[in-house]
């Protein structure tokens, strides 16, 4: 098996990831790879280390492991910008807030349940893992129930350019996505302009009108999504308020959707410990964050070093670039005893949503859609088993990402 290989495109995160990434926590914690031009961070020490410096280690200078694609908004600022952004999104996740939330998440979640139900099987990533998560996100931002399916287009579409730059295919697919994404929201901000609600695109549509949200110029004309512009295109998307809703939209579906898919794979391939969670729901919410442990959603997010430093013995200089593998440091056997075993009271600390300032603003909302779905479905549908061969895992550097899994159960009887 090779070491070095691409760290930044989609295609080498395939079955062979897992035991590279042991490789280097055993031996080469800090590594540099010429193919990504970055240094490898595998361990959860430095992980943490880095996420909690942003003195020594910037998000100013791109996160995404695609050193290509930058200025994507909030998860790219640094301070004191980026806490001034966050306090905005903060409103719509007040605890009122996210009641509300809960609440339409439950009905959410109980119609989805009710449509498969009856069968007997489906495919758990399109009936279930897809549609909740984005239908949630889909109402926190206004879209039209009608145009939800044009939705999940454009949220694959545009992330399906991360990882691969070099497919003119996916990079024309993700600018096209993205402009009728633009297009279509300032409809709803115009909207919300004249009839603000009580929701989170309100409070956005008000920060942008009281300056706080800004329009940037001056950036090439090549986006994070690989797609040349005109100049009222370019306008749209250096739009901080856009630009926070197609954030929304990205990093609000694709993670809970992985998570919630992933989450689901542990229980049909540990039935103890679904059978305990099963007996005694008490025990879901320790148990959720052990599944965001072997799971961890998002694979991996950049720094770029600010002077030159070093770490664990290792020069670093300034402007060279860190990558942290999330899944990685999750898996970690300096920091967590037996790391590759799902055990529902580890009760252990975990970097699948980060640490310090850039830590998940979404993750409360994140723990709440999985604690909701997992309850119901375990409830609801307590023996899901695979139809097939299980997951079948598609290829990203951003985010884990599972194209399908088909699974069957015993019907739910109706009346």
């Amino acid at each position: 098996m090779e070491i070095d290989v691409d760290f930044a495109q989609a295609s080498s995160w395939n079955h062979e990831m897992a035991e590279r990434m042991r490789w280097l926590r055993e031996n080469e914690r800090i590594f540099w790879s010429e193919k990504t031009n970055a240094f490898i961070i595998s361990r959860f020490e430095d992980v943490s280390f880095i996420s909690k410096n942003n003195d020594l280690f910037c998000s100013g200078q791109g996160v995404l492991p695609d050193p290509r694609i930058t200025n994507i908004g909030l998860i790219d600022e640094d301070e004191p910008r980026h806490s001034e952004m966050r306090g905005l999104i903060n409103r719509g996740f007040t605890p009122r807030m996210v009641q509300k939330w809960e609440e339409i998440f439950q009905r959410i979640t109980d119609e989805a349940i009710d449509e498969i139900a009856p069968k007997g099987e489906c495919d758990f990533v399109e009936d279930i893992a897809v549609p909740l998560p984005l239908t949630l996100i889909a109402e926190m931002i206004g879209i039209r129930p009608e145009d939800r399916e044009r939705f999940h287009q454009w949220s694959d579409a545009m992330i399906g350019s991360t990882g691969n730059m070099d497919d003119p295919l996916k990079v024309a697919a993700a600018g096209k996505a993205a402009l009728e994404y633009f297009a279509y929201l300032t409809d709803i901000i115009e909207d919300r302009r004249k009839n603000p609600k009580q929701d989170l695109i309100s409070i956005l549509v008000r920060a942008k009108d009281d300056g706080i949200l800004i329009q940037h110029h001056g950036y090439a004309n090549e986006d994070a999504f690989g797609a040349s512009r005109t100049d009222a295109e370019r306008d749209m998307s250096n739009d901080e308020l856009i630009k926070m809703c197609v954030l929304l939209l990205v990093a609000g579906n694709e993670t809970t959707r992985n998570g919630l898919s992933g989450a689901m794979q542990l229980l049909i391939e540990n039935p103890e410990s679904r059978a305990r969670l099963i007996e005694d729901p008490s025990l879901i919410p320790a148990a959720i964050e052990e599944m965001l442990r072997l799971v961890s959603p998002v694979v991996s997010f950049a720094r770029t070093a600010t002077n030159d430093t070093e770490l664990q013995g290792v020069a670093i200089k300034k402007g060279q670039k860190v990558l942290m593998i999330y899944g990685s440091a999750n898996r970690d056997a300096a920091e967590f005893e037996n790391p590759d075993t799902f055990q529902i009271d580890r009760n252990a600390q975990h970097l699948a949503f980060g640490i310090g300032n850039h830590f998940c603003m979404g993750a409360n909302l994140a723990r709440m859609e999985l604690r909701v779905a997992l309850t119901e479905l375990l409830r609801r549908i307590p023996d899901m088993s695979y139809a097939a061969n299980g997951p079948e895992f598609g290829s990203s550097a951003l985010v884990r990402s599972v194209a399908h899994m088909h699974v069957r159960f015993t019907p739910e009887r109706i009346g």
